[in-house]
């Protein structure tokens, strides 16, 4: 679970990510800020982490190392 906090009162360096509430409202204790100024929500998994499936094809540098010049070298020409 993520959690962005943004602080409504504020126009810059306004907001940040935490993965526990009460990490959250601590970090805000630590910047000075009041809670009452900020907002919290929760931010889905895909939007926080990079981790793409292995057969989505982005991992899979090893396979798609040689696949240009092995498309272009094996052609069959026919006459």
């Amino acid at each position: 679970m993520f959690i962005q906090v943004q602080n409504q009162k504020l126009k810059r360096n306004n907001q940040f990510r935490v993965q526990t509430m009460s990490a959250g409202i601590t970090e805000v204790k630590s910047r000075g800020w009041n809670v009452s100024d900020c907002k919290f929500e929760q931010l889905r998994e895909e939007l926080v982490k990079n981790n793409y499936n292995v057969l989505d094809g982005r991992n899979n540098t090893r396979g798609k190392q040689f696949k240009n010049r092995a498309n272009k070298t094996h052609r069959i020409v026919s006459l």
